[in-house]
């Protein structure tokens, strides 16, 4: 990664830090660790139905308490669309909008627009302005798009297009998917 990206990266991830609760980049990383670390002990000590039962023995319920816990496998979607709907409720809060313009051009597509526009003015003579035109029609986007990536050419080119929103939820979809292709995972607990 360039220097100038690494930095800006962690400055990001310093003020999201920062906004989830922490003083500062580390004191986030540590509370994301503790939290994960909690998530991890709770599920290993239940990997298997036996694991469940030892740690249900374990807990002291008052016996006029037990029909909560006897509710809860019965309840649990209600109660997990009741938590995703709180956590939803306070996201679209504190959250920034997904933008609800025009779809981002693609990081790859934003060298290409630049290719093919360079190429028909320099190249064949087409004039600029018809050149931006045939290539927002060509990678069906508008003009002014077309246009901010022309001005911008010089950083897109020096540093790199600049990746969209679109590539990240992209990129996380082909990892689903490539999950999905490979199987549910067995994990067998320790003996």
């Amino acid at each position: 990664m360039r220097p100038e990206a690494r930095d800006k990266f962690l400055k990001s991830a310093d003020a999201l830090a920062k906004e989830l609760g922490g003083d500062s980049f580390q004191d986030g990383i540590v509370l994301a660790r503790k939290l994960l670390k909690k998530l991890t002990e709770m599920f290993d000590s239940i990997q298997t139905p036996e694991m469940l039962a030892q740690r249900l023995d374990e807990m002291e319920i008052a016996p006029e308490n037990e029909w909560l816990m006897l509710a809860i496998p019965g309840f649990s979607p209600q109660i997990l669309r009741w938590i995703l709907a709180s956590l939803n409720r306070t996201a679209e809060k504190t959250l920034p909008q997904v933008p609800s313009r025009r779809p981002a051009v693609a990081a790859n597509d934003q060298l290409k627009i630049l290719r093919f526009i360079n190429e028909l003015h320099f190249d064949h003579g087409v004039e600029l302005e018809k050149a931006k035109d045939r290539a927002a029609r060509r990678f069906g986007c508008g003009v002014r798009t077309v246009e901010r990536y022309w001005r911008e050419r010089k950083e897109i080119l020096a540093n790199g297009p600049k990746p969209q929103f679109a590539d990240l939820m992209e990129g996380i979809k082909a990892d689903i998917e490539a999950d999905n292709r490979s199987g549910p995972s067995r994990t067998t607990p320790a003996a």
